[in-house]
């Protein structure tokens, strides 16, 4: 059984905070990792790196579930005011989402699916449908709140949403150069107001995250 956080000595918290930053790097640069690498960059046996984690796809899984973390804190978890209306809420966090896949080093290989490993993919579904529910929630929320129409099925919009805008990422950040952000942000926020019709009126309300 591998060490929890806690577990760790600073030493050891170190030294796993290490093979997960030579981790990111690989997965970022070529879609995937390699074991021995890892090791002699970080300074360290192969034999050590299975004292943090437990197999090849335990520091992959490691790796892409610290990026999807960020990606919640960042995005989905940040304070936005509570004062805004629903559209204007959601554009901020969209403007955020783009701005983090973009920066993020691990942002492009995510997000154009250029990652070769098996686990990181089982760790992408995981948290995509995550983030498919969380979408869900957010357009129930603005249907109590009178914003949406009550009609919109919540789960299928969702999942709707986060699906294209994802396509709509990977598509931007598979260009070279990818289009400028606020590009991507109009596109994803045009979508928005086609499936996510404004309660009572023939407006359309604006992306979800």
């Amino acid at each position: 059984m591998q060490p929890t956080q806690r577990q760790l000595t600073r030493k050891g918290q170190a030294t796993r905070q290490r093979l997960l930053d030579i981790g990111r790097e690989q997965l970022a640069d070529r879609g995937s990792i390699e074991i021995a690498a890892v090791a002699e960059r970080a300074g360290v046996a192969p034999s050590v790196l299975y004292r943090y984690f437990s197999s090849k796809d335990g520091l992959v899984e490691a790796v892409v579930h610290d990026f999807w973390d960020q990606y919640s804190a960042e995005v989905f978890n940040a304070p936005v005011a509570a004062e805004l209306p629903w559209l204007e809420r959601e554009v901020l966090r969209l403007r955020r989402e783009v701005r983090f896949l973009y920066a993020h080093p691990l942002g492009r290989a995510v997000a154009a699916g250029l990652l070769h490993e098996a686990a990181a993919t089982r760790v992408g579904a995981i948290r995509q449908r995550e983030q498919a529910c969380a979408a869900a929630r957010n357009i129930r929320y603005g249907q109590r709140t009178g914003e949406l129409d009550p009609s919109i099925d919540a789960g299928l919009a969702g999942a709707a949403i986060i699906g294209a805008l994802h396509a709509m990422l990977a598509e931007a950040l598979s260009r070279d150069p990818a289009p400028a952000e606020h590009l991507v942000v109009d596109a994803a926020t045009q979508l928005g107001r086609a499936l996510l019709p404004v309660a009572g009126s023939g407006a359309r309300g604006g992306p979800i995250e």
